[in-house]
């Protein structure tokens, strides 16, 4: 039997795991209340923006930002941000978040979905590195660990190779092109097959399995979001954009999470701005079966405002 480095192979299989779903797991709970201090300071970072862009020439020089977070001048707004909403939730505005929210949901529950699959293939890739870290661990100590691949395994073994080489001129051509789908898809192939080999040539019984496809397709969406990324189309109803700035949207939004984790936890710590009126409630309380389907998204974060990116398409 060949002798196998292993140490490279556990690093490398470590360095991919982490890129491939590390943004999916690394959202806490979500704290409505906090939200607030990170979306004032979003809407601040973008005035700051649009001075900068009118210094340097890129905005019309009708559009003029003022700390309100609104946009005026001459005979042109920039709509998006020139909507004083009051913060008062109110039946209309209620009907209209919850338009715009509930299809989002579908989304959510679908983010959710995939963060449980990341979840438990950590787990997993986990167990089997334990497993063959025991291996590695008991042959450097004396002890006989594994046994001679058969036959058939070593015919196993010689097509892994054979995939593995492929697959790194693909990776390498990938990385050319900046096809970063290929790129990620090739690199957790490549990577996965190299693990599977090691166990094979070893003779031992651990599993490393692909990353599942959802989760690696979420990451392949999400890699490198430094603005390389087209911004995606807002899925906000167009009515609701011509009604809210952005910031008065996600706002009123945090607001009404806040309600439904209060309504859920009334332990929930959710400060001033989830202290409602009675009309608030009432309004709040008449439109519930609906905050309630939003709730446990609002909770694992997946309706939370995670950076400025979140509020670019309006």
């Amino acid at each position: 039997m060949r002798a196998v480095s292993v140490g490279p192979c556990l690093t490398m299989s470590r360095l991919v795991l982490v890129p491939a779903i590390a943004v999916l797991l690394a959202t806490p709970l979500s704290n409505a209340q906090a939200q607030f201090g990170k979306l004032k300071k979003m809407g601040a970072d973008a005035i700051k923006d649009k001075a900068k862009e009118k210094v340097a020439g890129k905005e019309a020089p009708e559009a003029t930002a003022t700390t309100s977070g609104t946009a005026t001048g001459g005979s042109k707004t920039v709509a998006a941000d020139s909507k004083p909403v009051s913060m008062t939730l109110n039946a209309s505005q209620l009907d209209l978040m919850l338009a715009a929210l509930t299809p989002m949901a579908a989304d959510a529950e679908q983010a959710t979905q995939i963060r449980k699959l990341a979840a438990a293939h950590i787990q997993k890739n986990k167990a089997a590195e334990k497993c063959l870290n025991d291996a590695v661990t008991g042959t450097s100590t004396g002890r006989k660990v594994g046994r001679s691949p058969s036959a058939v395994e070593q015919a196993r073994s010689g097509q892994l190779e054979k995939d593995i080489e492929r697959l790194s001129e693909v990776f390498a051509a990938s990385l050319g092109n900046g096809n970063r789908r290929v790129t990620a898809f090739s690199q957790d192939s490549m990577t996965t097959k190299q693990m599977q080999n090691t166990v094979l040539q070893m003779g031992l019984s651990c599993t490393f399995e692909f990353t599942p496809a959802a989760v690696m397709e979420t990451q392949v969406a999400t890699w490198g979001m430094s603005g390389d990324l087209p911004d995606a189309p807002s899925s906000v109803p167009e009515q609701v954009r011509k009604t809210f700035s952005k910031y008065d949207f996600a706002l009123l939004r945090e607001r009404i999470a806040l309600f439904a984790l209060s309504s859920a936890d009334p332990t929930a710590k959710v400060g001033k701005q989830g202290v409602f009126s009675d009309e608030e409630k009432a309004a709040l309380a008449a439109r519930m079966p609906q905050i309630q389907k939003l709730q446990p998204f609002f909770k694992n974060g997946t309706l939370s405002w995670k950076g400025t990116s979140d509020l670019i398409t309006w």
